[in-house]
């Protein structure tokens, strides 16, 4: 049977003639492939989150040598963002990696630096 998504992968070039039901199989079909890699991305993300390690406020701020107000600041731009954990801050250890590797604007580091001088 062809189908209007065998058509698409083919790249048929050809005008249709479709029928309500044949719209409504290819949005079928497509919803079906969204749900199913969303679920996809659901469940490696849970695998993510449970092999995650966690630090808390002083453990970051000693890895990556900043003051609290850093901590703030990029909690509030989304470069850092904490998860709370009771009335805890807690920090994904592979955030803190990022944050290591990928390098800091001046205009962040420097925020206790200007604060404080």
């Amino acid at each position: 049977m062809i189908t209007i998504e065998s058509l698409v992968e083919q790249g048929a070039n050809v005008k249709l003639e479709v029928t309500p039901a044949d719209l409504k199989m290819f949005a079928e079909s497509i919803v079906q492939r969204t749900m199913a890699a969303r679920q996809e991305e659901l469940d490696a993300e849970k695998q993510r989150a449970a092999e995650e390690t966690w630090l808390n406020t002083k453990q970051v701020r000693e890895l990556l040598n900043v003051c609290e107000g850093t901590l703030n600041l990029w909690a509030k731009r989304g470069y850092l963002v904490p998860v709370k954990v009771g009335n805890k801050n807690m920090y994904a250890k592979s955030d803190v990696r990022r944050v290591q590797t990928g390098g800091k604007s001046e205009s962040v580091t420097s925020y206790c630096k200007k604060r404080n001088g």
